[in-house]
Protein backbone atom coordinates (compact mmCIF):
# COMPACT_ATOMS: atom_id res chain seq x y z
CA UNK A 1 0.00 0.00 0.00
CA UNK A 2 1.44 3.39 -1.05
CA UNK A 3 2.00 6.26 1.37
CA UNK A 4 -0.49 9.10 1.49
CA UNK A 5 0.44 12.38 -0.28
CA UNK A 6 1.88 15.02 1.97
CA UNK A 7 -0.78 16.94 3.83
CA UNK A 8 -3.59 14.51 2.88
CA UNK A 9 -5.69 13.79 5.95
CA UNK A 10 -2.83 14.46 8.34
CA UNK A 11 -5.09 15.90 11.07
CA UNK A 12 -7.44 12.89 11.17
CA UNK A 13 -4.96 10.15 10.34
CA UNK A 14 -2.60 11.30 13.09
CA UNK A 15 -5.24 11.35 15.83
CA UNK A 16 -4.49 9.00 18.76
CA UNK A 17 -6.65 7.94 21.72
CA UNK A 18 -5.17 7.62 25.23
CA UNK A 19 -3.15 4.39 25.46
CA UNK A 20 -4.94 3.19 28.60
CA UNK A 21 -8.47 3.37 27.19
CA UNK A 22 -8.38 0.19 25.06
CA UNK A 23 -7.13 -2.26 27.73
CA UNK A 24 -9.45 -0.77 30.36
CA UNK A 25 -12.37 -1.14 27.97
CA UNK A 26 -11.50 -4.76 27.24
CA UNK A 27 -11.33 -5.56 30.95
CA UNK A 28 -14.72 -3.91 31.50
CA UNK A 29 -16.32 -5.90 28.67
CA UNK A 30 -14.91 -9.16 30.04
CA UNK A 31 -16.11 -8.55 33.59
CA UNK A 32 -19.57 -7.47 32.53
CA UNK A 33 -19.87 -10.50 30.22
CA UNK A 34 -18.93 -12.84 33.07
CA UNK A 35 -21.42 -11.15 35.36
CA UNK A 36 -24.20 -11.51 32.82
CA UNK A 37 -23.42 -15.14 32.12
CA UNK A 38 -23.79 -16.10 35.78
CA UNK A 39 -23.43 -19.69 36.87
CA UNK A 40 -23.67 -22.77 34.70
CA UNK A 41 -26.98 -24.60 34.99
CA UNK A 42 -25.60 -28.06 34.29
CA UNK A 43 -23.44 -29.87 31.79
CA UNK A 44 -23.33 -33.10 29.84
CA UNK A 45 -20.32 -34.81 31.39
CA UNK A 46 -20.00 -38.29 32.87
CA UNK A 47 -22.02 -38.84 36.09
CA UNK A 48 -23.74 -35.44 35.74
CA UNK A 49 -27.12 -35.64 37.54
CA UNK A 50 -28.58 -33.24 34.96
CA UNK A 51 -27.32 -35.15 31.92
CA UNK A 52 -29.54 -37.48 29.87
CA UNK A 53 -26.50 -38.98 28.10
CA UNK A 54 -25.46 -42.61 28.47
CA UNK A 55 -22.98 -41.81 31.24
CA UNK A 56 -25.17 -39.19 32.93
CA UNK A 57 -27.20 -39.87 36.09
CA UNK A 58 -30.43 -37.96 35.50
CA UNK A 59 -32.35 -41.26 35.62
CA UNK A 60 -31.09 -41.79 39.18
CA UNK A 61 -32.63 -38.48 40.26
CA UNK A 62 -35.90 -39.35 38.51
CA UNK A 63 -36.13 -42.80 40.14
CA UNK A 64 -35.45 -41.45 43.63
CA UNK A 65 -38.08 -38.76 43.11
CA UNK A 66 -40.64 -41.37 42.00
CA UNK A 67 -39.93 -43.33 45.20
CA UNK A 68 -40.93 -40.33 47.30
CA UNK A 69 -37.46 -39.11 48.28
CA UNK A 70 -36.72 -35.37 48.49
CA UNK A 71 -33.90 -35.21 45.94
CA UNK A 72 -31.65 -32.20 45.36
CA UNK A 73 -28.83 -31.82 42.85
CA UNK A 74 -26.36 -29.51 44.56
CA UNK A 75 -22.87 -28.07 44.51
CA UNK A 76 -22.78 -27.78 48.30
CA UNK A 77 -21.81 -30.13 51.09
CA UNK A 78 -24.71 -31.61 53.14
CA UNK A 79 -26.28 -29.88 56.12
CA UNK A 80 -28.08 -31.16 59.19
CA UNK A 81 -31.33 -31.71 57.23
CA UNK A 82 -29.70 -34.08 54.71
CA UNK A 83 -30.17 -37.82 55.37
CA UNK A 84 -28.16 -39.31 52.47
CA UNK A 85 -25.38 -37.67 50.47
CA UNK A 86 -24.40 -39.25 47.12
CA UNK A 87 -20.79 -38.69 46.03
CA UNK A 88 -20.44 -39.95 42.46
CA UNK A 89 -17.02 -38.42 41.74
CA UNK A 90 -14.80 -37.34 44.63
CA UNK A 91 -13.11 -34.04 43.70
CA UNK A 92 -13.15 -32.66 47.25
CA UNK A 93 -10.14 -30.92 48.72
CA UNK A 94 -8.85 -31.77 52.19
CA UNK A 95 -11.00 -29.20 54.01
CA UNK A 96 -14.17 -30.30 52.22
CA UNK A 97 -13.41 -33.98 52.86
CA UNK A 98 -12.94 -33.27 56.57
CA UNK A 99 -16.25 -31.37 56.71
CA UNK A 100 -18.06 -34.23 54.96
CA UNK A 101 -16.49 -36.76 57.36
CA UNK A 102 -17.71 -34.69 60.32
CA UNK A 103 -21.24 -34.71 58.84
CA UNK A 104 -21.13 -38.53 58.67
CA UNK A 105 -19.95 -38.66 62.32
CA UNK A 106 -23.09 -36.74 63.28
CA UNK A 107 -25.39 -39.37 61.78
CA UNK A 108 -25.40 -38.86 58.00
CA UNK A 109 -25.16 -41.63 55.40
CA UNK A 110 -22.58 -41.13 52.65
CA UNK A 111 -22.95 -43.20 49.45
CA UNK A 112 -19.75 -43.01 47.40
CA UNK A 113 -19.15 -44.69 44.03
CA UNK A 114 -15.68 -43.35 43.22
CA UNK A 115 -12.96 -46.01 43.74
CA UNK A 116 -10.37 -43.21 43.93
CA UNK A 117 -12.13 -41.51 46.85
CA UNK A 118 -10.48 -41.17 50.26
CA UNK A 119 -13.72 -42.48 51.84
CA UNK A 120 -13.48 -46.00 50.37
CA UNK A 121 -11.31 -48.89 51.62
CA UNK A 122 -8.58 -50.62 49.65
CA UNK A 123 -9.60 -52.57 46.54
CA UNK A 124 -8.78 -56.26 46.25
CA UNK A 125 -9.91 -57.13 42.74
CA UNK A 126 -12.65 -56.74 40.16
CA UNK A 127 -15.34 -58.66 38.28
CA UNK A 128 -16.68 -58.50 34.73
CA UNK A 129 -19.96 -56.97 33.63
CA UNK A 130 -21.50 -60.34 32.78
CA UNK A 131 -21.32 -61.37 36.45
CA UNK A 132 -19.81 -64.82 35.87
CA UNK A 133 -17.31 -65.26 38.67
CA UNK A 134 -15.04 -68.25 39.25
CA UNK A 135 -17.82 -70.00 41.14
CA UNK A 136 -20.25 -69.57 38.25
CA UNK A 137 -22.90 -68.25 40.65
CA UNK A 138 -23.27 -64.73 39.24
CA UNK A 139 -22.37 -61.44 40.85
CA UNK A 140 -23.26 -62.46 44.39
CA UNK A 141 -20.50 -65.07 44.18
CA UNK A 142 -18.20 -63.24 41.82
CA UNK A 143 -15.23 -63.56 44.14
CA UNK A 144 -15.51 -67.30 44.34
CA UNK A 145 -16.20 -67.62 48.09
CA UNK A 146 -19.43 -68.24 49.96
CA UNK A 147 -21.84 -65.38 49.09
CA UNK A 148 -22.43 -63.07 52.06
CA UNK A 149 -24.85 -60.15 52.50
CA UNK A 150 -25.42 -58.45 55.85
CA UNK A 151 -26.33 -54.96 54.53
CA UNK A 152 -29.94 -54.64 55.77
CA UNK A 153 -31.48 -52.82 52.76
CA UNK A 154 -30.24 -55.57 50.39
CA UNK A 155 -31.17 -58.64 52.43
CA UNK A 156 -34.80 -59.06 51.41
CA UNK A 157 -36.60 -59.23 48.08
CA UNK A 158 -33.70 -58.35 45.72
CA UNK A 159 -32.05 -60.82 43.34
CA UNK A 160 -28.43 -59.74 43.78
CA UNK A 161 -27.30 -62.03 40.94
CA UNK A 162 -29.42 -59.87 38.63
CA UNK A 163 -27.37 -56.68 38.89
CA UNK A 164 -25.37 -55.67 35.83
CA UNK A 165 -22.95 -52.77 36.47
CA UNK A 166 -21.60 -51.09 33.35
CA UNK A 167 -18.09 -52.47 32.69
CA UNK A 168 -18.24 -54.56 35.88
CA UNK A 169 -16.92 -53.29 39.18
CA UNK A 170 -14.28 -53.39 41.90
CA UNK A 171 -14.21 -55.35 45.16
CA UNK A 172 -13.31 -53.79 48.51
CA UNK A 173 -11.60 -55.47 51.44
CA UNK A 174 -14.05 -56.29 54.27
CA UNK A 175 -12.40 -55.06 57.47
CA UNK A 176 -13.44 -54.51 61.09
CA UNK A 177 -17.16 -54.09 61.70
CA UNK A 178 -18.00 -53.29 58.07
CA UNK A 179 -21.12 -54.93 56.60
CA UNK A 180 -20.79 -56.30 53.08
CA UNK A 181 -22.89 -57.55 50.18
CA UNK A 182 -22.29 -58.97 46.69
CA UNK A 183 -19.15 -60.84 47.64
CA UNK A 184 -17.94 -62.99 50.50
CA UNK A 185 -16.65 -62.41 54.01
CA UNK A 186 -13.34 -61.03 52.73
CA UNK A 187 -14.13 -58.84 49.71
CA UNK A 188 -17.34 -57.32 48.35
CA UNK A 189 -18.80 -54.90 45.82
CA UNK A 190 -20.93 -53.08 48.44
CA UNK A 191 -19.44 -52.19 51.82
CA UNK A 192 -21.26 -50.29 54.62
CA UNK A 193 -18.86 -49.09 57.31
CA UNK A 194 -20.09 -47.43 60.54
CA UNK A 195 -18.45 -44.05 61.24
CA UNK A 196 -19.46 -42.22 64.39
CA UNK A 197 -23.25 -42.08 64.39
CA UNK A 198 -23.42 -42.48 60.59
CA UNK A 199 -22.36 -44.82 57.79
CA UNK A 200 -20.19 -44.74 54.69
CA UNK A 201 -21.60 -46.97 51.93
CA UNK A 202 -18.83 -47.69 49.40
CA UNK A 203 -19.86 -49.14 46.04
CA UNK A 204 -17.18 -50.51 43.74
CA UNK A 205 -17.87 -48.18 40.84
CA UNK A 206 -20.65 -46.06 39.36
CA UNK A 207 -21.74 -48.68 36.81
CA UNK A 208 -25.08 -49.23 38.58
CA UNK A 209 -25.97 -45.52 38.62
CA UNK A 210 -25.52 -44.31 35.02
CA UNK A 211 -28.46 -43.88 32.64
CA UNK A 212 -27.10 -46.57 30.30
CA UNK A 213 -27.57 -49.41 32.82
CA UNK A 214 -29.88 -48.22 35.61
CA UNK A 215 -32.87 -49.98 34.00
CA UNK A 216 -31.06 -53.30 33.50
CA UNK A 217 -31.68 -56.33 35.72
CA UNK A 218 -31.85 -55.50 39.42
CA UNK A 219 -29.72 -52.35 39.17
CA UNK A 220 -32.52 -49.89 40.01
CA UNK A 221 -33.83 -51.83 43.05
CA UNK A 222 -30.31 -52.13 44.49
CA UNK A 223 -29.61 -48.41 43.99
CA UNK A 224 -32.98 -47.44 45.45
CA UNK A 225 -32.46 -49.68 48.50
CA UNK A 226 -29.04 -48.16 49.22
CA UNK A 227 -29.84 -44.49 48.54
CA UNK A 228 -33.53 -44.10 49.41
CA UNK A 229 -34.60 -47.00 51.65
CA UNK A 230 -37.79 -45.20 52.77
CA UNK A 231 -40.14 -42.49 51.40
CA UNK A 232 -39.62 -38.91 52.56
CA UNK A 233 -35.87 -39.29 53.02
CA UNK A 234 -33.81 -36.26 51.94
CA UNK A 235 -31.09 -37.11 49.40
CA UNK A 236 -28.48 -34.66 48.09
CA UNK A 237 -26.62 -35.65 44.91
CA UNK A 238 -23.36 -33.76 44.45
CA UNK A 239 -22.60 -32.46 40.98
CA UNK A 240 -19.32 -33.93 39.60
CA UNK A 241 -17.45 -30.65 40.18
CA UNK A 242 -15.41 -29.44 43.11
CA UNK A 243 -17.94 -27.56 45.32
CA UNK A 244 -17.07 -24.05 46.30
CA UNK A 245 -18.85 -24.63 49.60
CA UNK A 246 -20.81 -21.43 49.31
CA UNK A 247 -24.30 -22.00 47.98
CA UNK A 248 -26.16 -20.88 44.88
CA UNK A 249 -25.00 -17.27 44.45
CA UNK A 250 -23.88 -16.17 41.00
CA UNK A 251 -21.00 -13.90 40.09
CA UNK A 252 -23.45 -10.97 39.87
CA UNK A 253 -24.39 -11.54 43.52
CA UNK A 254 -20.73 -11.29 44.53
CA UNK A 255 -20.18 -7.88 42.89
CA UNK A 256 -21.11 -4.78 44.87
CA UNK A 257 -23.77 -2.52 43.24
CA UNK A 258 -21.34 0.43 42.96
CA UNK A 259 -18.81 -1.79 41.19
CA UNK A 260 -21.47 -3.02 38.77
CA UNK A 261 -22.44 0.59 37.98
CA UNK A 262 -18.78 1.48 37.40
CA UNK A 263 -18.31 -1.48 35.06
CA UNK A 264 -21.44 -0.49 33.13
CA UNK A 265 -20.06 3.03 32.68
CA UNK A 266 -16.76 1.62 31.44
CA UNK A 267 -18.66 -0.56 28.98
CA UNK A 268 -20.55 2.45 27.60
CA UNK A 269 -17.30 4.44 27.32
CA UNK A 270 -15.64 1.57 25.48
CA UNK A 271 -18.58 1.28 23.07
CA UNK A 272 -18.30 5.00 22.29
CA UNK A 273 -14.55 4.62 21.79
CA UNK A 274 -15.13 1.74 19.32
CA UNK A 275 -17.67 3.80 17.39
CA UNK A 276 -15.26 6.73 17.31
CA UNK A 277 -12.38 4.60 16.03
CA UNK A 278 -14.44 2.46 13.64
CA UNK A 279 -14.37 5.12 10.89
CA UNK A 280 -11.05 6.47 9.76
CA UNK A 281 -11.10 9.69 7.72
CA UNK A 282 -8.36 10.61 5.30
CA UNK A 283 -6.16 8.59 3.01
CA UNK A 284 -4.57 5.29 4.20
CA UNK A 285 -1.04 5.50 5.57
CA UNK A 286 1.63 2.86 5.27
CA UNK A 287 2.79 1.08 8.40
CA UNK A 288 5.90 -1.04 8.88
CA UNK A 289 5.03 -4.73 9.07
CA UNK A 290 6.81 -7.02 11.58
CA UNK A 291 8.64 -10.03 10.27
CA UNK A 292 6.37 -13.08 10.59
CA UNK A 293 7.90 -16.36 11.69
CA UNK A 294 5.87 -19.37 10.59
CA UNK A 295 4.64 -21.52 13.47
CA UNK A 296 5.69 -24.62 11.55
CA UNK A 297 9.33 -23.48 11.68
CA UNK A 298 9.19 -23.30 15.49
CA UNK A 299 7.65 -26.78 15.69
CA UNK A 300 10.30 -28.16 13.34
CA UNK A 301 13.11 -26.52 15.34
CA UNK A 302 11.87 -27.96 18.64
CA UNK A 303 11.48 -31.38 17.04
CA UNK A 304 14.99 -31.20 15.66
CA UNK A 305 16.42 -30.38 19.11
CA UNK A 306 14.55 -33.30 20.69
CA UNK A 307 15.79 -35.61 17.93
CA UNK A 308 19.39 -34.58 18.56
CA UNK A 309 19.10 -35.49 22.23
CA UNK A 310 18.23 -39.09 21.22
CA UNK A 311 15.90 -39.36 24.22
CA UNK A 312 12.71 -41.28 23.33
CA UNK A 313 11.93 -41.48 27.06
CA UNK A 314 11.49 -37.70 27.25
CA UNK A 315 9.09 -37.73 24.32
CA UNK A 316 7.21 -40.66 25.88
CA UNK A 317 6.83 -38.77 29.16
CA UNK A 318 5.30 -35.81 27.29
CA UNK A 319 2.82 -38.08 25.47
CA UNK A 320 1.81 -39.81 28.72
CA UNK A 321 1.35 -36.53 30.56
CA UNK A 322 -0.93 -35.30 27.76
CA UNK A 323 -3.00 -38.51 27.97
CA UNK A 324 -3.35 -38.12 31.77
CA UNK A 325 -4.61 -34.56 31.29
CA UNK A 326 -7.16 -35.75 28.69
CA UNK A 327 -8.49 -38.51 30.96
CA UNK A 328 -8.67 -36.13 33.91
CA UNK A 329 -10.60 -33.47 31.98
CA UNK A 330 -12.89 -35.96 30.23
CA UNK A 331 -13.68 -38.30 33.12
CA UNK A 332 -13.42 -35.98 36.13
CA UNK A 333 -10.35 -37.64 37.67
CA UNK A 334 -8.32 -35.48 40.10
CA UNK A 335 -4.95 -34.33 38.72
CA UNK A 336 -3.14 -35.72 41.78
CA UNK A 337 -4.67 -39.21 41.48
CA UNK A 338 -2.04 -42.01 41.22
CA UNK A 339 -1.64 -43.77 37.83
CA UNK A 340 -3.22 -46.99 39.18
CA UNK A 341 -6.38 -45.12 40.20
CA UNK A 342 -6.51 -43.34 36.82
CA UNK A 343 -6.27 -46.70 35.05
CA UNK A 344 -9.01 -48.23 37.20
CA UNK A 345 -11.47 -45.34 36.82
CA UNK A 346 -10.80 -44.93 33.07
CA UNK A 347 -11.33 -48.66 32.50
CA UNK A 348 -14.55 -48.66 34.50
CA UNK A 349 -16.06 -45.58 32.81
CA UNK A 350 -14.93 -46.16 29.20
CA UNK A 351 -14.42 -49.92 28.89
CA UNK A 352 -10.91 -49.40 27.44
CA UNK A 353 -8.59 -52.38 27.95
CA UNK A 354 -7.02 -52.08 31.42
CA UNK A 355 -3.60 -53.51 30.42
CA UNK A 356 -3.33 -51.13 27.47
CA UNK A 357 -4.22 -48.17 29.70
CA UNK A 358 -1.63 -49.21 32.28
CA UNK A 359 1.13 -49.39 29.67
CA UNK A 360 0.12 -46.14 27.97
CA UNK A 361 0.09 -44.21 31.26
CA UNK A 362 3.51 -45.53 32.30
CA UNK A 363 5.91 -45.36 33.92
CA UNK A 364 7.45 -48.16 31.83
CA UNK A 365 10.72 -47.31 30.03
CA UNK A 366 10.77 -46.41 26.32
CA UNK A 367 14.26 -47.22 25.08
CA UNK A 368 14.16 -46.64 21.32
CA UNK A 369 12.21 -44.96 18.52
CA UNK A 370 10.31 -48.15 17.64
CA UNK A 371 8.85 -48.39 21.15
CA UNK A 372 8.04 -44.66 21.03
CA UNK A 373 6.06 -45.15 17.80
CA UNK A 374 4.10 -48.04 19.34
CA UNK A 375 3.35 -45.91 22.42
CA UNK A 376 2.17 -43.00 20.27
CA UNK A 377 -0.20 -45.29 18.29
CA UNK A 378 -1.55 -46.82 21.51
CA UNK A 379 -2.21 -43.40 23.07
CA UNK A 380 -3.89 -42.24 19.85
CA UNK A 381 -6.28 -45.22 19.93
CA UNK A 382 -7.10 -44.62 23.60
CA UNK A 383 -7.85 -40.94 22.85
CA UNK A 384 -10.25 -41.97 20.07
CA UNK A 385 -12.02 -44.49 22.32
CA UNK A 386 -12.40 -41.96 25.16
CA UNK A 387 -13.62 -39.16 22.86
CA UNK A 388 -16.15 -41.51 21.23
CA UNK A 389 -17.76 -42.33 24.61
Amino acid sequence: MSAAPAGAGTGTAGRRAPGWLLPVGLVAVGLVALALIGRDEGGDGPLDPRSDGRLGTSALVAVLDELGAEVSVTDRLPDADTDVFVLLADLLDTGQANALSAWVDEGGTLVVTDPASSFVPATTGSFAADGDGPSGSGLAGAVGGTPTCDVPPLQDGIDLDGIRPRNGGLLYAVLGDARSCIGDAYEAYVLATPQGAGDVVAIGGSGLFVNDTLDEGENAPVVAALVAPRPGIRVDVLEPIAPAGGGERTLVDLIAPNVRAFLAQLLVAFALFVLWRSRRLGAPVSEPQPVAVAGSELVAAVGSLLDRTSSPQHAADLLRADLRRLLGDRLGIPAEAPPAAVVTVAHERTGTDEARLAWALGPGPVEDDAQLVVLAHTIDRIREEVLDR
